[in-house]
């Protein structure tokens, strides 16, 4: 079964219905591909609780846009020093035209889910305590914080100050939460800030917050949440989901979502993404470079307890060949179920199948699970699937996308394309230029040499051309087709990789290039045909 097939059905044996699934992010900065491992996680189980038959289930995703500032990151202007210890939502957006800091991070961030198919509800969190939502969370923390203290002290092995206090008030002149608490007396906290003002903060209002391990618990509480994969900083052992599962229990008297913790996506050669070290690849850049059912296979293809190492450079190119031929095996029939299933929550579009009559032990072999009937999926561009290399490939070589369009048309021997088809290619041929540009690594460049680069040709050189030459003109003008003419060419009067060598050298004026049967059936064959004719007769 698929990882998020086991988790939805242990989630349906305590909750048949009306499960929330929630995940969350601060927008302190840039949201990239490793904070997206999060909202996906949390939408693939979404949609295999509702497979369950929980028609109910629904996934929220919590901005933590009332956190403070922490500190001047390497992507700001020093001038936010004056901003550090504010709520990012009163914080000035860096480029001036949103909102506020918070909203600057989250519009970019709620875009690319609207792209990649994820329904949720948006909560922030400043609007949360404006409303008034923590407001009985808070009552409550604050009557038992010498409860809380010993549950923080004895799961965390941390001692805590004699003057700690489950809530931080917002100063009322300065608008940090640097504050020190004096008294608490329902409903208002006296405080003294460091700025030298002294005020109240009424808690049923945005006047102050509670510390994240507080917080956790009590939005886990009012929102009624029962699922939240979460990352392993906070599942290590004393960590905060240890912390706020105890609290949830012993101070709001019911459970805390099951532990399901997602390891860290890693940039290559780099380490985890870090938006604060500037170590990201963000979600917006992400889906520039590829289409959106790709990102979510990133995903959706390995287990959450399984950390994945992302590759933008070279990697990308593995990893849409990986899902395309994927693709390719679930409308042939040929891919077993946790595949089926992994193709199926990397599709934008939710593909429903009713698993509602199975249970886990049911599912024992590979049958059962075949029995369940797959949704009709009309599919138009599947008799496109053209490899992600080849499309590099040919945007090279046509340098535009008319002229990669009509290169396509000639090596897919179609007509015309459709719409749909068109504006398919168009996509991803768009993510090929944005992919070349930002983040293709200099051998995998090339442009076609205009005029043929002078160069000494040896004799077995000559006669290995002329072989060619003569096989060339007699064949079907396909990749596979040149690629074998070329390697028995070799074979008979050079070397394979000598002939491969010269002829990357005689049409890019380099020894290395892409596959070069490919690379060659997007060239006119009366061009090839002509170039290699002006090295036979120089």
């Amino acid at each position: 079964m698929h990882w998020a097939d086991v988790i939805a059905k242990k989630v349906l044996e305590k909750h048949p219905e009306g499960n929330v699934v929630a995940t969350g992010i601060t927008p302190s900065g840039e949201i990239h591909v490793g904070n997206m491992r999060e909202i996906l996680t949390g939408d693939i189980i979404t949609r295999a609780l509702k497979d369950g038959g929980d028609e109910k289930a629904n996934l929220i995703y919590i901005g933590d846009s009332f956190d403070p500032l922490r500190k001047v990151y390497p992507f700001l202007d020093p001038s936010y020093k004056q901003h550090v210890g504010k709520p990012l939502s009163e914080i000035p957006c860096p480029c001036t035209e949103h909102e506020n800091y918070a909203e600057h991070f989250l519009e970019p961030f709620l875009e690319s889910l609207k792209e990649l198919g994820v329904e949720q509800k948006t909560l922030l969190t400043h609007k949360l305590y404006k409303e008034g939502r923590y407001a009985q969370g808070t009552k409550r923390v604050l009557e038992n914080r010498e409860k809380i203290r010993k549950i923080l002290e004895k799961i965390s092995g941390r001692e805590l100050p004699r003057d700690w206090f489950p809530y931080n008030p917002k100063c009322g002149a300065c608008g940090k939460f640097v504050a020190k608490v004096l008294s608490f007396r329902h409903p208002f906290v006296e405080y003294i800030c460091q700025c030298g003002h002294k005020g109240k903060a009424d808690i049923r209002k945005d006047e102050g917050k509670l510390p994240w391990r507080v917080d956790w618990p009590v939005r886990w509480w009012f929102l009624g949440v029962t699922v939240e994969p979460f990352g392993k900083d906070h599942g290590a052992a004393g960590g905060s989901y240890d912390t706020a599962s105890a609290i949830v229990k012993e101070i709001f008297k019911r459970d805390p979502p099951p532990r399901h913790v997602y390891e860290w996506i890693q940039l290559k050669g780099k380490g985890a993404m870090s938006s604060s070290k500037g170590i990201v690849v963000s979600a917006r850049e992400m889906l520039s470079i590829t289409p959106p059912e790709v990102m979510r296979y990133l995903i959706a293809s390995t287990n959450i307890s399984k950390h994945i190492e992302f590759d933008p450079g070279l990697g990308i190119l593995n990893l849409v060949d990986e899902f395309q031929r994927l693709e390719k095996g679930y409308f042939e029939d040929s891919l077993t179920v946790d595949q089926e299933r992994t193709y199926e929550f990397s599709s934008p579009t939710y593909l429903h199948r009713d698993t509602t009559h199975l249970s886990l032990k049911d599912m024992k072999t590979e049958k059962d699970f075949k029995k369940v009937e797959k949704r009709p999926i009309e599919k138009v561009t599947i008799s496109l699937n053209i490899p992600y290399r080849h499309l590099v490939t040919v945007y090279q070589v046509g340098g535009s996308f008319e002229k990669a369009l009509s290169i396509l048309l000639r090596t897919e021997k179609k007509e015309s394309f459709s719409k749909e088809e068109r504006e398919h290619l168009l996509h991803r041929l768009r993510c090929v230029k944005n992919w070349l540009e930002r983040f293709a690594p200099e051998d995998v460049k090339f442009s076609v040499a205009k005029e043929p680069p002078e160069i000494e040709i040896e004799e077995d050189g000559r006669l290995f051309l002329h072989i060619l030459f003569e096989r060339f003109k007699n064949i079907p003008w396909t990749g596979e087709e040149i690629h074998k003419a070329i390697y028995h060419s070799a074979q008979e009067a050079y070397k394979p990789r000598k002939g491969f060598a010269l002829l990357y050298t005689i049409f890019l004026n380099q020894p290395k290039g892409p596959r070069l049967g490919y690379f060659l059936s997007s060239l006119e064959k009366e061009f090839v045909l002509a170039r290699v004719e002006h090295y036979l007769k120089g």
